[in-house]
């Protein structure tokens, strides 16, 4: 703030003086110099070829175009609004599509629920008949719920993407085929309780949690043990972090502790998919045809292995990972249990509006790159064009990227890529020829356009490396104009 503060005070000092040096100019040649010399016609046509001059002189001429780029950014911020808000429709369709077939899928559970019985002993005071107040012994009994997780648990994913389309917008989104197996084993719920009084093996029920359930489309029986069971709607226990789901009731055995279970799961779903490690062990694969995978989540994958065909992967978790134990007491703990999901997105790598707003961002350099050609042309070619024309060429430079806005979002974006530049090169490089009839002109015209929009296109397909060679190519540029400029004179500024 300092030294802001320090370049303002310079800066209303010189300006300060600056205006007081002016002024007392202006005075000595209105009231002073006017009285001791005459001005001749000569002298006067002379100053008219210097005023021609300076008119016409390199650096005036470098100061108009500059402010004439510098308005071309207006249509260019405007074209930039209408992507945002062509942005925004689609980020808008999306959703719609999403909420329809399938939202973002969270997988959590199974989780075993072992209702118990809790017996209390207490004393309360009570008056009799006469007044008299005793102490009576009485027995308090508690319905709480034991959480079980599994002891082994394997997930089977397998994500199917596709698109939906509505209109000229498309969403990808997938179905996705979820195998789950594993076992349970019981605790000894006597050392969970010191008050227990019973355990109700005939009232226990499987519990599993799904973000959107609306978007099931099929679950299969539930085999547990040697017995089979249908899911029904709810989770029956507000499970802190398991938002949605389904459960089954059980009858379990209280001679066996052990019990093995499988089901499967068909929902749909978009955009991404995660899941739980409720194992003492869990294992997670998944495998997709989708060639673009991001791994997401709080661990990532073990193994993984991405080709031309898909991916597969593989999440190894062990219990001590998580931050809630393998049973507890629902009453007396209520830990929330989705702070260790993992997952995976259905990345797409460079999506449309995406790309055409970072070329936007690049519009300012085509349109200083272009401008600074032609200047560079009449400085060493002698050839002018009108301010009129500058702007002209400013505009079709800023309609490229509304044409290829409206190209892309009918045809795939290389071809709409190809046709927005092909018009603007042309257009551009025919209206050169027109103007100065020089073919030196057209043809250099002609092939700057076209390595910068090659240029372009290549900076846009990349992610990482866009800003390392926009770099690169800003610095070659300016390398290119200082030694076409080198022979330059300072009486031509």
């Amino acid at each position: 703030m300092e030294i802001i503060l320090i370049l303002i005070i310079v800066l209303v000092v010189a300006s300060s003086l600056g205006g007081m040096f002016l002024l007392g100019r202006w005075l000595y040649e209105k009231f002073i110099a006017k009285e001791h010399f005459i001005i001749d016609e000569t002298i006067k046509e002379k100053s008219m070829i210097e005023r021609k001059e300076l008119k016409n002189n390199i650096s005036v001429r470098f100061f108009i175009i500059g402010v004439i780029a510098f308005l071309m950014l207006i249509p260019l911020e405007q074209v930039g609004y209408i992507v945002d808000e062509r942005s925004s429709l689609h980020h808008q369709v999306l959703s719609n599509i999403a909420s329809e077939w399938g939202n973002p899928q969270v997988v959590m559970g199974p989780v075993l629920v072992l209702p118990i019985v809790e017996k209390y002993n207490t004393t309360e005071k009570v008056t009799d008949n006469k007044g008299n107040e005793k102490l009576v012994s009485k027995m308090i009994y508690r319905n709480k719920n034991v959480i079980i997780l599994p002891k082994q648990l394997h997930k089977e994913i397998a994500l199917h993407e596709h698109y939906r389309y509505r209109s000229i917008y498309k969403s990808l989104v997938y179905t996705t085929d979820i195998g789950v197996k594993g076992a349970f084993v019981l605790p000894d719920i006597s050392k969970l309780s010191d008050a227990l009084d019973e355990v109700r093996y005939d009232k226990a029920y499987l519990v599993m949690g799904l973000s959107d359930t609306k978007a099931i489309e099929n679950v299969s029986a539930l085999s547990f043990g040697t017995h089979s069971y249908t899911f029904e709607p709810g989770t029956m226990l507000n499970l802190k972090g398991i938002k949605g789901g389904f459960h089954t009731p059980l009858e379990l055995n209280a001679s066996q502790n052990n019990y093995t279970f499988d089901f499967t799961i068909k929902t749909n779903g978009s955009s991404f998919i995660r899941f739980s490690a409720f194992g003492e062990k869990t294992e997670i694969v998944v495998h997709s045809s989708w060639k673009h995978p991001s791994f997401q989540g709080a661990i990532l994958p073990k193994e993984r292995n991405i080709t031309d065909e898909g991916f597969t992967a593989v999440w190894k978790i062990p219990s001590l990972a998580r931050n809630f134990p393998q049973s507890w007491i629902y009453e007396n703990h209520n830990y929330s249990v989705d702070g260790l999901l993992t997952g995976v997105n259905l990345y797409e790598p460079v999506a449309l509006y995406t790309l055409i707003e970072r070329s936007v961002k690049y519009g300012v350099l085509f349109i200083l790159l272009t401008f600074l050609t032609f200047l560079v042309f009449e400085v060493t070619q002698k050839s002018k064009l009108h301010y009129v024309q500058y702007i002209l060429i400013g505009l079709a430079l800023g309609l490229f990227f509304l044409t290829l806005l409206s190209l892309s979002e009918h045809i795939a974006f290389l071809p709409a890529y190809i046709g927005a530049s092909a018009i603007t090169i042309l257009s551009i490089s025919i209206y050169t020829w027109f103007s100065n009839r020089s073919l030196l002109q057209f043809f250099s015209i002609l092939t700057l356009l076209s390595a910068l929009y090659t240029i372009l296109y290549s900076l846009l397909q990349l992610e990482d490396y866009a800003l390392l060679m926009g770099t690169g190519l800003m610095l070659l540029i300016l390398f290119v104009l200082m030694w076409i400029t080198r022979n330059l004179k300072a009486s031509e500024a």
